[in-house]
């Protein structure tokens, strides 16, 4: 039986949910107008305005030092490299679209987590995995709309973060979680910020408010998974993260009149049962961490 604690935790694990699926609308709107490396810009920098405002009491920059800082940057980078794919995918896909292709991520997972963290994969496990991707061909079948540069950012954008989330559970083992967001972030804003001189364009006081939005929201939504997996296990609030494919069905029918087809919802489908399966068999030997977190 759950306890009060495990039900705020679920609670809140939909509120971010719904937060996240709040700034990937947002994104999509100016990716209409702008660069994708400017919104991550742009992002970025607004999202550390939450960050330190309820970051905890007791944060130091001591808990930032590190002696895996070639290890950090490289992480941190791998992850912001997932960035502008992703928003690549949110200008050229539906939302619902874009999400369930990205959701390729919990397949990538667990490989990497065989080079990476020494970890084995059970047959029924690899099972999952070639069952899961089986679901991506669906919905990424030659001719489709999602068959683009459209699904093929949502695609690597998955495999990146993936990566990056893996290597972020290998230096868990000795770094704070809020020097892991605070690598990340700071990759974000260095890398999105060498292309500025080539995309820059000057944003509207509407369009300024847009990105703040994204940023703000986007670190609350932060700061909400990292509550929600403090307060319950991960096999409890994990799966809750999938509710993200029904806001963004929600977002895209509402704003751009945008219908899932019968290939992805199939697809969608079938790799989210799979990835929940994942997720159920990791959850029974350890902590699973989604995004980077903030303590």
């Amino acid at each position: 039986m759950f306890s009060y604690p495990i039900y705020r935790g679920m609670a809140i694990m939909f509120l971010a949910v719904v937060l996240y699926s709040m700034t990937d609308g947002l994104v999509k709107w100016l990716t209409y107008t702008y660069n994708p490396m400017q919104i991550m810009f742009c992002r970025s920098f607004f999202t550390w305005l939450p960050l330190f405002m309820m970051a905890p009491q007791k944060l130091s920059w001591k808990s930032l030092k590190s002696n895996k800082k070639s290890y950090h940057a490289l992480r941190a980078t791998i992850m912001a490299s997932s960035l502008p794919f992703y928003m690549y995918a949110f200008k050229f896909l539906p939302l619902a679209d874009a999400y369930a292709i990205a959701y390729v991520a919990p397949l990538f997972m667990a490989i990497f987590s065989i080079p990476i963290l020494g970890e084995k994969i059970e047959k029924h496990s690899w099972i999952a995995i070639f069952v899961g991707f089986s679901g991506v061909l669906i919905m990424m079948r030659p001719g489709s709309l999602v068959f683009s540069i459209g699904g093929l950012s949502a695609f690597l954008g998955g495999i990146l973060w993936a990566l990056g989330l893996v290597m972020g559970r290998k230096l868990s083992q000795t770094e704070s979680n809020f020097s892991l967001s605070f690598w990340f972030l700071g990759a974000s804003f260095l890398l999105s910020s060498l292309f500025m001189p080539f995309c820059w364009q000057s944003p509207s006081f509407s369009d300024w408010v847009l990105f703040a939005a994204s940023g703000v929201i986007g670190g609350a939504g932060l700061l909400a998974i990292t509550r929600a997996f403090s307060l319950a296990p991960a096999s409890v609030v994990g799966p809750i993260d999938y509710l993200i494919l029904v806001f963004g069905t929600l977002i895209g029918y509402v704003v751009w009149g945008d219908i899932p087809d019968t290939f992805i919802i199939l697809g969608a489908l079938i790799l989210v049962v799979s990835g929940l399966y994942l997720v159920y068999q990791e959850a029974r030997r350890k902590p699973l961490v989604f995004f980077p977190v903030v303590e």
